[in-house]
């Protein structure tokens, strides 16, 4: 299936990655970025994976857990690698430069097509609405994707929407986010997304 060709609205975008630029350029630095009160917590490294979430087997009509391993096709899960490629430091030399080095990777795990399934992630905003809830985003699978290190592979990508927006206290913070879950692609100047999440329920993952 051919990427959508549609980006975000770079004016909507820019106040919000800006400030997730702030925050990792401090962070890379040893210096304690400036958070709210509500969000001063420890922060993960910048490249740390969400931690493994326990998967039972769901009830019936209930949201299967997936690891993000089990996004891979079965043949590939050998070679997952839940850490980022190499960091890299011209994040803000221009665009492209990130979505440039991205693995570009777009084999799916079929049997998860129109799933409804609740995944751990970090998010890298794309969209946000009047008030400045985030409608729109990437969900990755390590803290600092898109931003300060290079995207992961497309199918290791989520691209989810929400209608109702989620507000972002803090950009350490992991989620999960549960939805329905197919294989239809979305490219955008930050990466590629091999899979699209329509969210239902989004609620902060608690380490």
């Amino acid at each position: 299936m051919t990427p959508s060709s549609r980006s975000p609205r770079p004016a909507r975008r820019t106040p919000l990655l800006a400030a997730a630029a702030v925050a990792l350029v401090a962070l890379a630095a040893g210096a304690p970025a400036v958070l709210p009160a509500s969000a001063q917590t420890t922060p993960p490294r910048v490249g740390q994976p969400v931690p493994k979430p326990a998967t039972p087997t769901p009830a019936p009509g209930k949201a299967q857990t997936l690891e993000w391993e089990e996004l891979l096709p079965e043949d590939e899960r050998n070679n997952f690698m839940p850490g980022p490629p190499p960091a890299v430091h011209d994040y803000l030399s221009g665009d492209g430069s990130l979505a440039a080095q991205q693995p570009m990777n777009f084999n799916v795990n079929k049997a998860l097509e129109g799933r409804n399934v609740r995944v751990p992630g970090f998010i890298v905003p794309l969209e946000l609405d009047e008030q400045g809830k985030v409608t729109e985003f990437f969900l990755v699978p390590y803290f600092g994707a898109c931003i300060h290190v290079p995207p992961p592979p497309p199918n290791q990508m989520l691209f989810v929407t929400t209608p109702k927006g989620i507000t972002l206290d803090s950009m350490y913070a992991a989620y999960w986010v549960t939805g329905r879950l197919t294989t239809r692609t979305k490219q955008t100047r930050l990466g590629a997304a091999a899979y699209t999440l329509a969210a239902t329920d989004l609620e902060e993952y608690r380490y």
